[in-house]
């Protein structure tokens, strides 16, 4: 009986919520300081418990903002939050609750919220996008041009996302971009509504003269209090205490469920900001894997700073199972180019092109559509992302190809570099030694080749030549013969029968 009587409070509270997504119990999380991505990682975290406990999730605000990829993935999800995922997965209902300030970033995380309440004191808006120069915060960019597309842009997605909550998109405009005036108007039969200055002279040259009143003026940020705020209807009332949060959605009495930062979105945060470097890592390590025979530690490492990188932006909501059975597919599709049908080419370039995609769409979030500007723009920098970390890496190699193979311990290890990055993997092929890899050379396996390692020939046992074996498995200190040069140096070769060689 009591808990039927509290769902029925709660649909008096907030008849318009979907009825999927009406909850008994309230889940509290606290968004305090700038913005990073362990918030990030709360968040998500926060949105998951609530989901599975079918509570409503409150978000607790007191932010001076954050940067702006990062605040349109915050707001994705909080939006994404209220949809369903299937019929036993309901949504979860979202309320923001400005205990001081929601700036900038923070503003459209409470726009984004189904609902908002706000101290009295409390301010919301100043969304102009500002970089932190030696001389303190500056305008984003000095150009003219750059700026106006960068506020453009602010402006539709602030508008959009105030939009789909049923809050005023031209007050969410004016909240970045000062020259956004604001103006209400009351029609002839008493209506009031809010206009541009643009809409105001379109009305006028109609011959309609409504009354007007400025609600902001050109050349000032819209930055609400609380009690401005509810006027305007950017939030739906007033809220001086978190404990009487519970009453205003009608759930008397109940004690919210906080979610606290933990070291895992410390973690999150630290691995997010290093994840260039693994990438980078990643790269070298499967290049030495590539010039090394079979599979051995360069490989393992490769995997585990890949690895890594994914599960830095899992836990921050970004990657998920798709984006890894996407790069796996892709490493699958390189190993059989490598080691069952070299030369043939297809394979490694769809392999190469599945991880770039999975690693671009990684970066980039799950969510990554084309709806908004916004969208395009994350898209476009985390491509360049993940293309820089692979030029780095290029470097890298390059500095490796020329430095290891005169090294005591790794000489055997990598095979010595040619005059470019894109010389066949086995220089010593070339030249006057070219002679020595002919077809029908005899050798022997130093490494197992399985099927990918190394043999040495019987013309220069001093010399190491990187080869496939034809067919099945060859085991080291096998007789073998070269029965086909590659154009890119390596060996293929297959197993050479006592018998035959003494024939030979």
């Amino acid at each position: 009986m009591t808990s039927h009587l509290a769902l029925a409070l709660a649909f008096l509270a907030d008849p318009g919520a979907p009825a999927s997504i009406r909850a008994e119990g309230l889940t509290l999380v606290r968004i305090e300081g700038e913005l990073d991505v362990g918030t990030q990682a709360l968040v998500k975290r926060a949105i998951d418990g609530a989901r599975e406990r079918g509570d409503r999730l409150v978000i607790e605000l007191d932010t001076p903002g954050g940067e702006v990829e990062l605040m349109w993935q915050l707001a994705n999800a909080l939006l994404d939050a209220s949809e369903a995922r299937n019929d036993k997965t309901p949504g979860v209902s979202t309320v923001a609750w400005v205990h001081d300030r929601a700036l900038s970033a923070g503003a459209l995380l409470a726009l984004a919220c189904e609902r908002v309440y706000m101290r009295s004191h409390a301010t919301i808006g100043s969304a102009l996008p500002v970089t932190i120069g030696p001389g303190g915060l500056m305008p984003a960019s000095e150009d003219p041009a750059v700026r106006e597309k960068l506020s453009s842009a602010l402006r539709a997605e602030f508008r959009g996302v105030a939009e789909k909550r049923g809050r005023s998109g031209l007050l969410a405009e004016a909240m970045v971009d000062p020259d956004v005036e604001v103006l209400e108007i009351t029609d002839e039969n008493g209506a009031t509504r809010l206009v541009s200055a643009q809409e105001l002279d379109d009305l006028r040259q109609s011959g309609q003269q409504p009354d007007v009143r400025t609600i902001v003026d050109k050349g000032r940020l819209l930055n609400a209090t609380g009690s401005e705020a509810v006027a305007l209807g950017l939030a739906d009332g007033l809220v001086e205490k978190l404990e009487d949060l519970p009453a205003k959605l009608g759930l008397p009495g109940v004690v919210p469920t906080a979610v606290v930062r933990s070291r895992s979105e410390d973690l999150a945060a630290w691995l997010y900001r290093l994840s260039p470097l693994f990438l980078i890592a990643g790269f070298v390590l499967l290049y030495l894997e590539l010039k090394t025979p079979g599979f051995g530690l360069a490989g393992a490492l490769a995997l585990l700073s890949l690895g890594v990188v994914l599960f830095g932006r899992y836990l921050v909501g970004l990657a998920d199972i798709p984006h890894v059975l996407l790069i796996a597919g892709g490493a699958a599709l390189i190993a059989l180019e490598l080691f069952l049908v070299p030369g043939t080419i297809w394979p490694g370039l769809m392999g190469a092109l599945a991880i770039l995609l999975g690693l671009v769409w990684s970066f980039a979030g799950s969510r990554l559509g084309f709806e908004y500007g916004l969208d395009r723009t994350i898209l476009i920098e985390e491509s360049f992302r993940v293309v820089g970390a692979g030029f780095l890496a290029l470097l890298v190699i390059w500095g490796l190809s020329r430095i290891l193979p005169h090294t005591p311990v790794l000489s055997r290890m990598v095979l010595a570099g040619g005059k470019s990055l894109t010389s066949s993997a086995m220089p010593e092929t070339q030249g006057a030694r070219a002679q020595l890899a002919r077809v029908g050379a005899p050798g022997k396996a130093s490494t197992a080749l399985r099927p990918v390692g190394k043999v040495v020939l019987d013309s220069d046992p001093g010399l190491d030549f990187e080869a496939l074996a034809e067919g099945a498995e060859i085991a080291a200190g096998a007789r073998v013969r070269v029965v086909e040069v590659q154009p890119s140096g390596r060996l293929v070769v297959a197993l050479l029968a006592e018998r035959a060689e003494a024939r030979a």
